[in-house]
């Protein structure tokens, strides 16, 4: 598969500092991630697409002799 899926995240903040205290994934739609956040009542969060690349290469290794 040569494609990106987009998905989407939601991340959640405590305090002050907008310290980040849980990341949430993957929802299918932006809207989606809101309402999880809306029924756990998250007063603080933020919703954002986070993309996986569908077709990974490995990267090459090097193996050294000791």
């Amino acid at each position: 598969m040569d494609t990106e899926q987009t998905v989407y995240g939601l991340v959640r903040f405590d305090g002050e500092g907008r310290q980040v205290t849980e990341i949430v994934l993957a929802f299918e739609n932006a809207h989606a991630a809101d309402r999880h956040a809306r029924q756990a009542g998250w007063a603080e969060y933020a919703v954002g697409p986070v993309r996986f690349p569908a077709s990974v290469r490995p990267r090459a290794t090097t193996v050294m002799a000791r």
